[in-house]
């Protein structure tokens, strides 16, 4: 089994539910730090969907701010990881973690 320290993926934050990352077939990535960026001044919002789970929905991440968790989160192969924001371009987002396979 290897194990590899990845950034699954680093972006802008849509406003429609766009897959940021789909884990590949057999493996599993365990997701270790999501840092979200707000870029505007005004406070926005951001919903994190893992597999279908609602890993945190309507966030707060406030003016020129961040938010950053450190999480032990596992996504199966097959599984998706979205980022979606209240307003396109405003919310820049960072997902890494390992991925085991």
């Amino acid at each position: 089994m290897a194990t590899t320290v990845t950034r699954f993926r680093a972006g802008t934050a849509a406003t429609t539910d766009s897959s940021a990352y789909t884990v590949p077939a057999n493996n599993q990535a365990i997701i270790t730090n999501i840092i979200l960026s707000n870029k505007t001044g005004n406070t926005r919002t951001a919903t994190i969907t893992v597999g279908g789970f609602s890993f945190c929905t309507g966030l707060q991440v406030p003016g020129n701010g961040t938010v950053n968790f450190d999480a032990r989160t596992v996504a199966n192969a097959g599984e998706t990881i979205t980022v979606v924001a209240d307003l396109g371009s405003a919310v820049d987002f960072l997902i890494s973690g390992v991925l085991v396979s």
